[in-house]
């Protein structure tokens, strides 16, 4: 898969649906409601599935050069820090993004 259209799996799949929950409650304020920071997740065929499965999955379809350890160690931590309600920790998955997609610039597109 090329690298753009892998990330931008990434992001949508895994990515957006752990962090929203944790964006939103940054943006209305107020404290967490305990669990409520877990997002549920669900794999291609909309079946319930845990983030380290659906990382997995898309790390199975990574481009070469794709750093993937580091990310695969922020998705773990930051399902942990959802279910400790650690809303900053959560957050912290987009700079890991971030990281990743620039282990993969120069890559072909």
């Amino acid at each position: 898969m090329e690298p753009r259209a892998w990330l931008a799996r990434v992001r949508h799949d895994l990515v957006k649906r752990l962090v929203w929950p944790a964006r939103d409650r940054r943006d209305v304020g107020g404290p967490v409601v305990p669990g409520e920071l877990v997002a549920p997740l669900v794999d291609d065929e909309g079946h319930p599935t845990s983030a380290a499965a659906a990382w997995a999955a898309l790390a199975s379809d990574a481009p070469p050069g794709a750093d993937l350890p580091p990310f695969g160690q922020a998705v773990d931590r930051a399902v942990a820090a959802a279910r400790a309600d650690d809303v900053d920790g959560v957050l912290a998955l987009e700079a890991a993004f971030t990281a990743l997609a620039r282990s993969l610039e120069g890559s072909p597109r």
